[in-house]
């Protein structure tokens, strides 16, 4: 089963996103708390007991391990090679993460974790409060982030966030544009198919439903058919079968969601080995009534490892 890492936090933003999950994730994990207790932990560990859906979170070891590269990568933003975007390099910035009044971020400790807030206490990005630390709330998604996408390279896991401003750092960390040379990046917008009033869908039925005859089967298809579809793009090569594959799946579980529906936008960044354009045209051609959506193209070199990232707007279900 895929996993899907949340980020930036331990807890989704709120109820509406863990409907989401239960429809059409796998297995979903957190990283570690960066936000005050939502609200939602009682309702998570009702998750844990009554469906497969939460995943276990990243191990004590694991974060000790990796502890070291973080430590450098955030010694990035303190002495930066080169200025960037407005977050990688800018001092002002920087100073006001630095600042105690802006510490607003309560991040309790966690096994593994002792090292990098004595890192961060240290080069004056928290400040310590009882049973934690405090950091500025960007900072500390920033972390997250980081520690997110290091945990979905090191198990083939992918990562998952509702907070727009985090998918563009997290494609930005990992690449640089160029007018000329690259490979060719687009983001792909693919619609699911949610059931309308979504918020006023009790939990009961959702967990009911996940656990129905079939569903399972549905959703494991639906995300091999989904992996295959990334990988094809990946390549350059179009193949209208895997195409077809994915929309038969799609379909498939669209019919267990009900009639009453709507469509939600899901992204991810799609890197080609060759030129994108031909592929778009050729599956465009053979499937015309797709309703993926191809963004414009752009030249990216990747100077890190690039992660399988997605983003998600709740906003069209929201009451």
């Amino acid at each position: 089963m895929k996993t899907y890492i949340y980020y930036p936090g331990m807890e989704v933003r709120d109820e509406l996103w863990l409907k989401f999950a239960l429809l059409y994730l796998e297995r979903l994990a957190f990283v570690f708390t960066v936000s005050e207790k939502s609200g939602l932990t009682a309702l998570l560990e009702t998750l844990r007991q009554q469906t497969d859906l939460l995943a276990e979170r990243p191990s004590a070891d694991f974060f000790a391990a990796i502890t070291p590269q973080i430590e450098n990568q955030i010694a990035g933003l303190i002495a930066p090679d080169f200025v960037r975007h407005k977050v990688f390099g800018n001092k002002e910035l920087i100073t006001r993460w630095r600042a105690s009044a802006n510490h607003d971020c309560f991040c309790p400790a966690q096994a593994g974790l002792e090292r990098l807030h004595g890192f961060c206490l240290a080069h004056g990005f928290a400040t310590q409060d009882e049973g934690g630390i405090r950091m500025a709330r960007r900072f500390a998604n920033l972390l997250s982030m980081r520690l997110a996408r290091e945990w979905a390279l090191a198990n083939e896991g992918a990562l998952i966030t509702d907070h727009d401003y985090l998918d563009r750092l997290l494609h930005l960390l990992e690449s640089r544009y160029h007018n000329r040379g690259g490979q060719d990046c687009f983001h792909l917008e693919i619609p699911l198919r949610v059931p309308t009033h979504l918020a006023d869908i009790s939990f009961a039925e959702l967990v009911a439903l996940r656990g129905r005859s079939g569903f399972r089967q549905q959703l494991a298809e639906f995300h091999q058919a989904l992996d295959a579809l990334l990988a094809m793009l990946a390549s350059g090569y179009a193949d209208s079968a895997v195409l077809t594959r994915f929309e038969q799946a799609q379909q498939g579980l669209n019919l267990l969601l009900g009639p009453d529906s709507r469509s939600l936008p899901l992204t991810t960044l799609v890197s080609t080995g060759l030129p994108a354009m031909a592929m778009i045209h050729r599956l465009k051609e053979s499937h015309p009534d797709s309703a993926l959506v191809f963004h414009s193209i752009k030249k990216s070199h990747f100077h890190q490892r690039k992660s399988q990232h997605f983003f998600t707007r709740l906003g069209q279900v929201k009451p």
